[in-house]
């Protein structure tokens, strides 16, 4: 029988797969017609529905608050940054590493070749930091998901995660605001995520709430709410430059809140009635797939794809993506996973046996 916690997580490793897969349908269903990524193809009929289906990064920018917070609890700013790191390092290296063999092998016009600098560059996931640019492109979210760790490891490294955090909180999301409204400072909008940071605060007070309810808690969690719904309109002007399509004012009041509840409902319902298994194997596959599935998707359209066979063509991408994210999540990212948790927690002891004994000579020094 499952803990609330892990059904809370299987709704939500579920959910994490779906947003992956509406992410994979905006790219391939939408914008690949539109910029021509895909060697001129597309799919005109998936268009004016998968056009909504960026809907799905918010989704994940929400599941990320609350999971993320969820396994931050009782843990120290050290032991979760581990934690992080070998969950999301491996899986990133080894699928920027088979991107960039696909797009030597197979060159997307619209894409500039990756270079041997591009690919180490990679090595801190950040590329941008060294000056180079993403082997793909749905990495911005994943230096979004980086930025709002490094915060989450600060609160808990300054002692404001459990006790603070309202205040942290509510101060991100007036920065966020003004910002957004007044500033207008490209610096503050990455180093705070002040355009989509209405969804990782979302997500966190949540969990937060789900753990201690009070008025303070609810309205941090409505506060929150409020500025994930303004987001779509926020980002709207980016979405008519790069595709010179105007969505419904309608559309766009809803997805936000659409978002939001379905996430909710995930985090709170009962467990589906599913394998706990399955739900993880499932969820798994969600984050190399979402780093595979865009430019190497766009390389095996415009070198394999015609009228009459992209649909066949489709149906076997995803099914390769799907067995190889499968082989990583299961291979790769677990093995890796446990050398550098192994490897932090030598270098943890090493730490403390060192500080240790320095306490010991100095106290000893004090008595002499």
């Amino acid at each position: 029988m499952t803990s609330p916690k892990t059904s809370r997580l299987l709704n939500l490793d579920i959910l994490r797969l779906i947003s992956a897969l509406m992410v994979l349908t905006f790219h391939y269903g939408f914008r690949m017609g539109i910029l021509g990524e895909g060697g001129g193809l597309g799919f005109p009929e998936l268009a004016p529905v998968g056009m909504w289906f960026d809907t799905g990064l918010l989704i994940f920018f929400a599941i990320s608050g609350y999971v993320i917070t969820m396994s931050a609890e009782g843990r120290s700013a050290y032991d979760f940054a581990a934690g992080r790191f070998a969950r999301l390092w491996p899986t990133f290296i080894v699928c920027a590493s088979l991107t960039a063999v696909v797009l030597t092998i197979w060159p997307v016009p619209t894409i500039d070749p990756p270079t041997v600098g591009q690919w180490l560059a990679h090595a801190v996931i950040i590329s941008r930091g060294f000056g180079q640019p993403f082997l793909d492109g749905a990495y911005w979210t994943i230096a979004y998901e980086m930025i709002f760790y490094g915060w989450i490891f600060l609160m808990i490294a300054t002692g404001v995660f459990n006790r603070g955090w309202r205040v942290v909180v509510l101060a991100w999301l007036a920065i966020s605001v003004i910002n957004e409204m007044i500033i207008g400072s490209g610096a503050i909008q990455k180093l705070l995520i002040t355009e989509y940071s209405g969804y990782f605060a979302f997500g966190l007070a949540l969990y937060k709430t789900q753990k201690q309810l009070s008025m303070a808690s609810l309205l941090v969690l409505t506060a929150a709410a409020c500025w994930a719904i303004v987001t779509p309109f926020l980002t709207e002007p980016d979405f008519v430059e790069m595709y010179g399509l105007n969505r419904s004012t309608l559309g766009l009041a809803s997805i936000g809140p659409l978002a939001l509840g379905v996430m909710t409902l995930c985090a709170t319902a009962p467990s589906l009635r599913i394998s706990p298994a399955l739900a993880i194997g499932l969820g798994g596959l969600t984050y190399p797939l979402y780093l595979l599935h865009q430019n190497i998707g766009y390389a095996v359209f415009a070198h394999f794809g015609t009228e009459q066979n992209r649909w066949t063509v489709a149906l076997m991408l995803i099914a390769v993506l799907l067995l190889v994210s499968w082989g990583i999540a299961g291979t790769v990212e677990p093995r890796a996973r446990r050398a550098i948790i192994r490897l932090s927690l030598r270098l943890k002891e090493v730490f403390l046996r060192f500080k240790s004994r320095d306490a010991f000579e100095a106290q000893q020094s004090v008595k002499k």
